[in-house]
């Protein structure tokens, strides 16, 4: 039999009737608890009765067992003397008892009433509670009507505590369910069994997560097998271009071990960096094509002095074959940060080659690294052109290409794989042309 769900306004109103029909049981209690104080002779109430008269006939012996089968306090007085010949009293209520002797009536203040009692031997004196009272004498300091305040008070915000603390229970693991399913939308890695929630309301906003993230995680499915198809074929174009560029690299080098006019030189030259220039670009297609299926750990602990030194190393073999004059200003204090370091130093050399490439004159490249609140920020300045406008838009672009205010076609994919990075890095990557003149490509990450 399927459970049906309760929605918020039933939840409430069953905690309601939960408060309501507790504190009926509370009354129930107490008139039961009182009951059997009273029934068991532990209890003194206002209507209590004294069965017992002092007549005429009556002898002390007689009143005394009476009284000390009763639930009463007493005292009896010899009529002629004054003296106490019985009693079963607290001492501090004597001089009461004295005043009834004296007066030879009942006395009464606001909450007991001494009854008197008398034949021509004795006069007996009954000390009676107008309100309910322990017969107990330990216990006659505390107040029954003060008692039975506490009783409800406790009952009450116990009761209080346990309905509100159901609620909110159950009101949390709905809302821990809808924060669960929320934060894991679209996970491939680890799918739960889908668990409904108690309350309506609650269920089917759950009901709509559930079916997204199924959706979210076919198209995310979708998307892998994409990138695994375009890296594939990426893959085997680049091998299969790199085949016939190797055997015209080996045509070339059998070329130049002949006699050559200068002007074939010239030739054999330029197809020679041709040649370096296609080797770059279907490498980095391959580590583009791979980045985008790649599921690599982005939460390494990195020592940014020994990066750094490593970067160097491999960006100086850079910077000296395109003669340039490379600095790295390091301004942070920072030690350690998160990321993935090959593939960040990967990124940095890829803006790093870009800026020798595109510095001119007395070449410069510049590598500063920056700590913000919540990033780390690599910019890489160069003293060539500055960007055009076209290309702050769009050089960070798979396969863009400009030949406007730069000396060279200009090929996107670096600074592409470099923004890939940057965004799995939860940080972004800008260009800019800085007011000292240049151009600088600046990449965030967070810490």
């Amino acid at each position: 039999m399927i459970k049906k769900n309760s929605t918020i306004r039933g939840r409430i109103i069953r905690t309601v009737l939960e408060l309501v029909t507790g504190t009926l049981l509370s009354i129930l209690l107490f008139f039961i608890f009182t009951y059997l104080l009273v029934f068991t002779g532990q209890l003194n109430v206002y209507d209590s009765k004294i069965e017992i008269s002092v007549s005429d006939t009556s002898n002390l012996s007689d009143v005394v067992q009476a009284m000390n089968n009763s639930i009463f306090d007493y005292v009896v007085f010899n009529r002629k003397t004054g003296t106490i010949e019985a009693g079963n009293y607290q001492k501090k209520d004597l001089p009461a008892y004295r005043e009834v002797f004296d007066k030879n009536e009942s006395v009464s203040n606001s909450e007991v009433y001494y009854g008197y009692y008398a034949n021509s031997e004795i006069v007996l004196t009954v000390r009676q509670p107008m309100i309910p009272e322990f017969v107990n004498p330990n216990l006659r300091h505390i107040s029954f009507n003060l008692f039975s305040y506490l009783f409800f008070f406790v009952f009450e915000t116990i009761l209080l505590i346990w309905s509100l603390t159901r609620l909110i229970k159950e009101f949390s693991k709905n809302f821990l369910l809808i924060q669960k399913k929320s934060l894991n939308m679209g996970q491939l890695t680890f799918k739960e069994k889908n668990i409904p929630a108690q309350i309506q309301e609650f269920d089917e906003i759950l009901s709509v997560l559930y079916q997204k993230d199924d959706e979210l995680t076919n198209l995310l499915k979708s998307e892998r097998r994409e990138k695994e198809d375009l890296s594939f074929q990426v893959s085997a174009l680049a091998h299969d271009v790199k085949t016939p560029l190797t055997v015209l690299k080996g045509n070339l080098e059998l070329l130049e071990l002949t006699n050559l006019t200068d002007q074939q030189k010239e030739y054999t030259q330029s197809m020679n960096n041709s040649i370096v220039i296609f080797e770059r670009y279907f490498s980095s297609m391959i580590d583009y094509s791979r980045l985008l299926i790649e599921d690599k750990d982005y939460g390494e602990q990195i020592y940014l002095p020994d990066f750094l030194s490593d970067l160097s190393v491999e960006a100086k073999s850079v910077m000296n074959n395109a003669k340039v004059d490379f600095k790295i200003i390091n301004t942070t204090k920072l030690m350690f940060f998160k990321g993935n370091r090959f593939n960040l130093n990967r990124a940095l050399i890829n803006i790093l080659a870009n800026a020798a490439r595109y510095s001119s004159g007395e070449k410069k490249v510049t590598l500063t690294i920056i700590e913000e609140t919540e990033y780390i920020n690599f910019g890489v300045w160069n003293n060539g052109l500055p960007f055009t406008e076209q290309s702050l838009l769009n050089a960070d672009k798979l396969f863009y290409t400009e030949n406007k205010g730069r000396n060279n076609k200009h090929y996107g994919l670096g600074l592409a794989f470099a923004k890939q990075v940057a965004t799995r890095h939860f940080g972004e990557l800008f260009l800019s042309n800085p007011d000292r003149g240049g151009a600088q490509v600046t990449l965030l990450i967070k810490k």
